[in-house]
């Protein structure tokens, strides 16, 4: 069975705050998988990576690698709207 989303020691930074240290993971295809933490501990950044979004932030920058179905999500020539669109986010919205 081929690997839905796969990360490899990967470090997502803030300029020099690293908000993500060293997340490898694999999520098989169709299985529900949760991400509880407390408030500040990167949960949101990481979901962030794997559709792109972090890079809307100035000095926002990502180091290890990031699969989708064995294609790397940052590799040369990806484009960050067409990975977007195969990986969508729902926001929260605080009350």
């Amino acid at each position: 069975m081929s690997k839905r989303i796969e990360t490899t020691d990967l470090n997502v930074y803030y300029g020099s705050f690293r908000a993500v240290e060293d997340v490898t993971i694999t999520i098989e295809p169709r299985t529900v998988t949760s991400f509880i933490g407390p408030s500040g501990c990167g949960k949101s950044t990481f979901l962030r990576t794997l559709n792109r979004m972090h890079e809307v932030i100035p000095g926002a920058h990502v180091e290890g690698e990031v699969l989708l179905d064995g294609e790397n999500l940052y590799g040369a020539g990806v484009d960050p709207v067409r990975v977007r669109r195969q990986v969508g986010m729902v926001f929260q919205r605080p009350i």
